[in-house]
């Protein structure tokens, strides 16, 4: 009982919080070079130091386990640059994907079925058996303070302090007044679902809800924080096969972020059906299968890598995020730069 109310619960939360934010970290990465908008990369950064600075204290009071294994650096860059290319095809991240599929956006519904088809897909054996020769490029050291031979609590405070210096700066440069409609509603549902979110808010709230998975799932024996591949696949199984093994810690989580999205977007008046044309559906449903593809193969989601990886300051989570972005760039350079810099000559 304490795996489905810790699961459900912290996924509600987070998927109530990436819904009310528009937390989208493919959209924040890709305004990096559209628009030279670091917003959410800061964003990102306050989430994983927030989680990596609380992460490391409850391993120090044996309140949680750190994975442990080598580093897969092939599979993880090839991995990446795959969800990146599908990341931008598709228009947002896996697990944006899901929070916009509740919200009623058609071709983010086909991106998470692309997302569960593509993640099972990559688990089956003879695909297995084909991705091994990428799986096969391992260094030793897992984490950054492994190879650096230093306490992980350096890196720590290095990630803490350029955070808080990037943070704080981007504040007293965007101290610009915003106007707002008049609010229809008053107290906690006006603040809850109806009031604009600061990305930053949204960034600490995430962290802390990664950090709380942390404990939460390790009383069901599983080593880690938040993530939606496995699950993802788990949830193919159970609707063609009727396999169980859905129902754990990480089953409850995608659940409830689902959950979790939909109550936002229903009390923020922003749940309803919307049919952008075939090809931008089609376009959703290929993106899904190459993030599918991509994480399946490099270990880890946006959430599982991007965010989770870095935290415990793994190699895997930290290569995933410049592969996504190069990834990600190469598709919008030709789909979107490059042509509009050809109607300009």
């Amino acid at each position: 009982m304490l795996t489905i109310l810790s699961g459900l619960g912290i996924g509600m939360a987070m998927g109530f919080v990436m819904q009310r934010g528009r937390f989208c970290m493919a959209g924040g990465l890709r305004d990096t070079y559209l628009q030279r908008d670091f917003t959410m990369v800061i964003a990102i950064l306050i989430a994983i130091s927030i989680q990596s600075l609380g992460l490391f204290l409850f391993y120090e009071w044996g309140w949680v386990k750190l994975p442990e294994g080598h580093f897969p650096w092939l599979a993880t860059l090839v991995g990446g640059v795959l969800f990146g290319v599908g990341m931008a095809v598709a228009g947002s991240c896996s697990t944006g994907a899901y929070y916009r599929a509740a919200e009623g956006l058609a071709a983010s519904v086909m991106a998470v079925l692309g997302f569960i088809a593509a993640s099972k897909l990559v688990r089956l054996d003879d695909v297995k058996g084909l991705l091994k020769p990428f799986k096969q490029h391992q260094l030793e050291d897992q984490t950054l303070y492994q190879t650096l031979g230093v306490s992980p609590w350096v890196i720590v405070l290095v990630l803490v302090l350029l955070t808080l210096w990037l943070a704080l700066g981007y504040l007293k440069r965007r101290k610009r007044p915003v106007t707002l409609m008049a609010p229809r509603k008053t107290g906690l549902a006006h603040w809850l679902f109806e009031a604009r979110w600061h990305p930053f808010v949204s960034a600490l709230l995430i962290g802390l809800l990664a950090l709380l998975a942390w404990p939460a799932s390790l009383e069901s024996g599983r080593v880690g924080s938040v993530g939606i591949s496995g699950p993802s696949a788990q949830l193919w199984d159970l609707v063609t096969t009727g396999n169980t093994k859905f129902f754990s810690w990480p089953g409850y989580f995608l659940l409830g972020l689902f959950v979790g999205a939909f109550i936002a977007a229903r009390g923020s008046a922003e749940q309803r059906w919307r049919y952008p044309g075939h090809k931008v559906v089609l376009f959703g449903f290929v993106g899904g299968l190459l993030m599918g593809v991509g994480s399946g193969h490099a270990g880890g989601c946006m959430l599982g890598n991007a965010l989770v990886g870095t935290a415990y300051l793994s190699w895997q989570g930290w290569l995933f995020i410049p592969a996504i972005l190069f990834g990600s760039w190469c598709f919008n350079y030709f789909a979107l730069l490059r042509p509009m810099r050809l109607a300009q000559i």
